[in-house]
């Protein structure tokens, strides 16, 4: 007999999952509060990414001359780029909601709530309710972001990612306050975008979750580029004012500027399911899932943002294929890897990271700056490196990490190797195509002497 899927969130992880299990025979129903593509197809991730593509190529034309092409000056045209992200975010959520159609995903616009582990309530926008069963219930309900009473954005001079498909007008100063990924890929870009950039970071630092050297090298690079970087502060409130906004630091500082843009950082929104009626705490939902994602009760799955930190859509979606086939084929299915998770800034240059990036008695690392292979130096992109780390007795690959360009696409094969116990040798005896950015992943890895 077909089992029944019930998919909550209609996001990147509540699609993918949707998908997965469609494909592997179930019977799916997803239902979302919002168009398909979510929050982060239609108001964050998204938009945010066609705004750092832009960045990206004003970025490279003002540095093209480098490669002795002479072009003409290059400008930003705000009004573009917001007709570009409505455009994309169109064709992509389109495409998405067409892929789980053809699959016979059924479709359902409303909010979720539990009645018990096995039923869910969906009240539409009209306040009628309809009662759906499934054998599985996956909760992809994503995640909503941190903001402090006293720091709270007003879409107009105190903003967050969310504004970012709305941003009309850039102002000529702006304040970022966080030194997350998100907040790290702003200040790139409104910097990028000619905007005058102060940016806040606690005493965590850049990137906090990243390899300490990734972070240190990436802000370096940022700060040539022109950002004013204000570290070992915490910002404590902001007001507004005739003229922009005052951010005061707690030390004392007030800084100001036209606007303020706000990353301090999200948390699981599990808000509104009802998830007590399986006798569950939203709060601590997250800390009981297992390798697959599930609850306690066993055919409840919480996956993606909603399960918690990192919070990446890669993630996400590996989360998802793993929970939709396990409900469906639990002895076949393998549990989530979070080691193979790559985790990156799509910043020029890139960090990026994956694996673990442990440093001790058993672990050894290999590096490579960028500048060691051609390709770099062609297209004068040669200020990075690539560090692998690996295990000093078996040579397993276990981690890497780099800043550069297209650091991201270089540690793909990085969570291949992990996965599959690929020794540094293997890695080692590989050369790809010359001159190609793929060479730095291998050449790093002979690094090491052979039998060393």
């Amino acid at each position: 007999m077909q089992k029944k899927i019930i998919v909550i969130g209609g996001g990147p992880a509540g699609i993918e999952a949707a998908k997965q299990a469609a494909m592997a025979g179930g019977a799916v129903t997803l239902i979302s509060n919002s168009p398909i593509g979510g929050r982060a197809g239609w108001h964050s991730l998204l938009p945010s990414k066609v705004w750092l593509a832009a960045a990206d190529a004003l970025g490279f034309m003002q540095e093209v001359a480098t490669l002795g092409v002479t072009a003409n000056t290059a400008v930003s045209d705000t009004d573009a780029i917001l007709n570009r992200i409505q455009q994309v975010a169109t064709q992509w959520n389109t495409n998405q909601l067409a892929q789980l159609q053809q699959l016979g995903v059924h479709i359902k616009t409303g909010t979720a709530s539990f009645i018990d582990k096995n039923e869910i309530a969906i009240t539409f926008e009209d306040t009628s309710v309809e009662k759906v069963r499934g054998d599985a219930i996956i909760i992809a309900s994503g995640s909503v972001p941190i903001f402090p009473s006293q720091m709270k954005p007003d879409g107009k001079t105190i903003i967050a990612p969310r504004f970012a498909k709305a941003l009309q007008t850039l102002p000529k100063s702006i304040v970022v306050v966080g030194g997350g990924v998100t907040g790290t890929e702003f200040a790139y870009l409104f910097q990028r975008m000619g905007v005058q950039v102060k940016w806040i970071v606690d005493q965590y630092g850049v990137l906090p979750s990243f390899a300490s050297e990734v972070g240190e090298a990436l802000s370096t690079v940022l700060v040539k580029q022109g950002i004013e970087l204000i570290i070992g502060q915490s910002a404590t409130q902001i007001e507004k004012q005739e003229s922009g906004v005052q951010v005061a630091l707690d030390d004392g500082q007030v800084i100001a500027a036209e606007m303020a843009f706000l990353a301090i950082g999200r948390k699981p929104d599990l808000s509104g399911l009802n998830l007590e009626a399986l006798d569950v705490d939203p709060t601590d939902a997250p800390a009981l899932l297992d390798e697959y994602g599930r609850l306690p009760n066993a055919n409840i799955y919480i996956i993606g943002d909603a399960s918690g930190g990192p919070m990446v859509v890669n993630r996400a979606m590996a989360q998802a294929r793993v929970a939709s086939l396990h409900a469906l084929q639990p002895e076949k299915t393998r549990p989530f890897q979070p080691q193979t998770v790559i985790i990156t800034t799509y910043t020029s240059p890139q960090a990026a990271q994956v694996g673990d990036l442990s440093i001790n008695a058993q672990h050894k690392t290999a590096h490579l700056a960028y500048h060691n292979t051609l390709k770099p130096v062609l297209v004068a992109e040669e200020d990075g490196f690539i560090t692998l780390i690996y295990h000093q007795k078996e040579k397993t690959i276990l981690g890497a990490y780099a800043v550069g360009a297209h650091a991201a696409d270089l540690l793909a094969p990085i969570a291949i190797a992990i996965q599959q116990q690929v020794t540094l040798d293997d890695l080692a005896s590989i050369y790809p195509a010359h001159p190609t950015l793929s060479e730095l992943v291998f050449a790093a890895a002979r690094q090491h002497k052979p039998g060393d």
